[in-house]
């Protein structure tokens, strides 16, 4: 199972079958981190010149959205900030469908995931029997001080920013560490740069929204004293 598949099944309320707190931006960018780190640890990327690029080696991904990852990085010619910038729709125009629907189309047809249809949101039923000793796993590595496995220390590290900080650590009083251990998840190794470009894409993001609002809300004021 790639790691994006088991950020997917994290961010499902087993109880809800909705995705938990993030948005669905916030978890595209993620799941996008997690595909180009899948390509680092499957052997198909690797460090470049510079640690914001990667080169693209190896044969192609056997996966079919890795295969379309690579492609995605390929064409920003391995800018790691490019890619994750534009992997939803590199991902659409590849397979015709966003990162997160892709990936939870696929994991509906291996049985991991059930779509309930009707209702104004999307609502899925987890069949996955791993899904709580997942939740289990990033719980205690959120809440320990041990070295973590590369795999494990990738997937808690995209919790932070995915807004799931409640899911590895429901106790409040355990947020302060847990928040920590996410935010130094990936430090000293050679992912970091991967871990960091998503925290950049999701700012710039979040720094134009904001500029949109204010900016639409001096318009309004504006149209409204004329």
């Amino acid at each position: 199972m790639l790691l994006a598949d088991e950020l997917v099944l994290v961010a499902i309320d087993l109880d809800s079958g909705r995705h938990r707190l993030g948005t669905r931006d916030q978890l595209n960018a993620c799941l996008a981190g997690l595909l180009v780190i899948e390509l680092v640890l499957d052997g198909h990327a690797e460090a470049a010149a510079s640690e914001r690029e990667l080169a693209i080696v190896g044969d192609r991904p056997v996966h079919p959205v890795l295969a379309a990852a690579a492609e995605v990085l390929a064409e920003k010619d391995g800018r790691i900030k490019g890619a994750l910038s534009h992997m939803d729709r590199g991902l659409r125009d590849r397979l015709g469908t966003g990162t997160w629907d892709t990936l939870a189309a696929a994991l509906v047809d291996d049985g991991s995931l059930e779509a309930v249809e009707g209702g104004l949101r999307d609502k899925w039923i987890v069949h996955d029997p791993a899904a709580r000793d997942r939740i289990a796993t990033l719980r205690q590595a959120a809440d320990g001080d041990e070295p973590m496995e590369v795999r494990t220390a990738a997937l808690l590290s995209m919790t932070g920013p995915a807004q799931l900080l409640e899911v590895v650590a429901p106790d409040r009083a355990g947020r302060k560490h847990a928040r920590r251990r996410i935010d130094h998840a990936l430090d000293g190794a050679s992912l970091q740069p991967i871990s960091a470009s998503v925290r950049r894409v999701l700012a710039e993001a979040a720094a134009v929204a904001a500029a949109t609002a204010v900016a639409a809300s001096a318009a309004a004021a504006t149209s409204g004293s004329s």
